[in-house]
C-alpha cells in the first residue's frame, strides 16, 4: 500500500508539467471538531465535546491515470473542542493545513475515494471561558501531523461535495507551567469532521 500511494504521487509529480493534467479550483464547508484525548487543562475527557467551525482554500487536481490523481489543498482550518465540565470553555485552534489526497474515482459514477497525509501549522488557539478570551498558542506543538480519509461526487460541469474525516497522529499539546513547575499533560490529538463544497475553475 505504501509502494502504490508514492508511486501515485511520484507519477503525479512527472506529469505535472502539462497543463492539461492540472486543474485549481477552491472549496470550503463545515468541520464538526474535538480534541481526543485529556485537553491541556487535564480536565476529564469524557466532558470533552464536539464545536462547529469551518474551513477554506484552494485545491489543484493532479491527473495521473484515467482512475488515479493526487489532490493536494491549502487551506484555512478551524480546529478545537467545547468543554462542559463545569462552564463552557470554548477552544478554537486555527491551523494552516496541507492535505495530499490520492483519489480514487469508481468506475464512470462520479464518486470517488479519498485518502492521504494532512500536515497543519498552528496560526492561533484561543480559549473563551465566561466572555473572557484567553491566548493559548503556547499550550500547542506548532506542527500538527496526521491523516484524512473520505468520499465525495464529482459533477462533470466542474463542482463536487465530500465528506472527510481528519485524524491526528502527532500529539499537539505541550507540557505546561503551573506554580513555576512543569507539568506533564496527558497526549491529545485533532479530530475533525469536515463537509465540503467545490468547484474547479478549470476543466480537464
Amino acid at each position: 500500500m505504501r509502494l502504490t500511494f508514492l508511486s501515485i504521487v511520484l507519477a503525479a509529480a512527472t506529469t505535472a508539467a502539462s497543463a492539461q493534467n492540472v486543474r485549481f479550483g477552491l472549496k470550503a464547508g463545515p468541520s464538526y471538531t474535538k480534541f481526543r484525548g485529556v485537553d491541556p487543562q487535564q480536565l476529564s475527557s469524557a466532558s470533552n465535546a464536539y464545536r462547529l467551525g469551518f474551513h477554506a482554500g484552494v485545491m489543484a487536481d493532479i491527473k495521473v491515470t484515467d482512475r488515479f490523481s493526487v489532490q493536494p489543498e491549502l487551506l484555512y482550518s478551524q480546529k478545537g473542542a467545547r468543554n462542559k465540565l463545569v462552564s463552557d470553555i470554548n477552544t478554537v485552534v486555527t491551523y494552516l493545513d496541507l492535505p495530499i489526497m490520492v483519489k480514487a474515482r469508481l468506475g464512470e459514477t462520479g464518486f470517488f475515494l479519498e485518502g492521504g497525509p494532512q500536515f497543519g501549522y498552528l496560526l492561533s488557539a484561543k480559549a473563551t471561558f465566561k466572555s473572557t478570551t484567553y491566548d493559548d498558542r503556547d499550550l500547542y506543538e506548532k506542527v500538527d501531523v496526521g491523516y484524512a480519509a473520505g468520499i465525495g461526487y464529482q459533477f462533470a460541469s466542474g463542482p463536487l461535495l465530500g465528506f472527510r474525516f481528519n485524524g491526528g497522529l502527532a500529539r499537539l499539546n505541550k507540557p505546561y507551567i503551573f506554580n513555576g513547575q512543569i507539568r506533564p499533560t496527558e497526549d491529545m490529538w485533532n479530530n475533525a469532521f469536515q463537509l465540503y463544497a467545490g468547484y474547479f475553475l478549470t476543466r480537464k
